[in-house]
């Protein structure tokens, strides 16, 4: 039983400075890691700044290797080959192509070849290719005569686009296209070019004269002295057409004057001139 006035003993030392005793590793640990924290951020900084100027580093090393390569005079056009020629002289094709001797192969522009050889209205494209280490190869694909329209008296070669590209002989066996206009601007040029894209090769061979009266009356006359007539009406049907034809020409051998009508081919007609 405790006295009224007596004092209760004092707390020792070691009971106060027990508590901070404790507490102590947990902030050394806390300053150990902020310590770690700061040292990783530091090195990610480091190694970012690293990384970024290695990057750039690479960039200008590459940048200069490509300008050298670029420029280099071991990459530049020393000759050109030009193959696929055959009316045109390929000696004429490389002179007007020797302006580019000279150029990096690298900075090699199509549309300035293309300007070289705007001068030969017989070809119809081209392609240029790089030949490693300094050579420049142009294949040539020439327009090929499709039809022979007669100009001043005289016959010519046209392609499909009406570009004339030679005087027509003997032995070109092309079905020749009656019109009295430039065969650029002719309506009657292009509805017959249309029938005769549209014929099968061995059909083709064997018509002489094609005249587009209209789009759709388009008529054929075949080689020959029998006087044979096709009415062929449009370019429609034209795998049809032919396998019709075949049948009515082979039915009606060493006929003479007639006229074979297949502008409708589920229902041909053959008109005798005598009749």
């Amino acid at each position: 039983m405790e006295r009224p006035n007596q004092k209760r003993p004092a707390a020792s030392k070691a009971s106060k400075t027990g508590p901070l005793l404790a507490r102590a590793p947990r902030r050394v640990l806390a300053r150990d890691l902020e310590n770690a924290m700061v040292s990783r951020m530091v090195s990610a900084r480091r190694a970012r700044r690293i990384a970024t100027t290695v990057s750039i580093g690479s960039v200008i090393v590459l940048g200069i290797l490509t300008a050298v390569a670029t420029f280099s005079p071991l990459l530049a056009i020393q000759q050109v080959q030009v193959v696929g020629t055959q009316r045109l002289n390929p000696e004429e094709v490389s002179k007007a192509l020797a302006g580019h001797i000279g150029t990096p192969l690298p900075l090699l522009n199509q549309d300035e070849v293309a300007k070289s050889l705007s001068g030969f209205s017989l070809i119809e494209s081209f392609s240029a290719t790089a030949v490693p280490p300094n050579s420049l190869q142009v294949r040539i694909s020439e327009r090929q005569a499709l039809c022979i329209i007669e100009v001043d008296g005289a016959l010519w070669l046209h392609d499909p686009a009406g570009v004339r590209i030679a005087l027509a002989q003997p032995t070109d066996l092309l079905p020749r296209i009656l019109i009295s206009e430039e065969p650029t601007s002719s309506q009657g040029f292009k509805d017959a070019v249309d029938v005769l894209l549209a014929l099968p090769v061995e059909l083709l061979t064997q018509v002489e004269v094609i005249q587009a009266n209209t789009k759709d009356d388009v008529q054929m006359s075949l080689r020959g002295s029998l006087g044979q007539r096709i009415s062929w009406g449009d370019s429609s049907d034209a795998v049809l057409k032919s396998t019709v034809l075949r049948a009515l020409i082979a039915n009606n051998q060493g006929a003479t004057g007639v006229t074979f009508d297949v502008s409708s081919p589920n229902a041909p007609v053959v008109r005798f001139d005598n009749f």
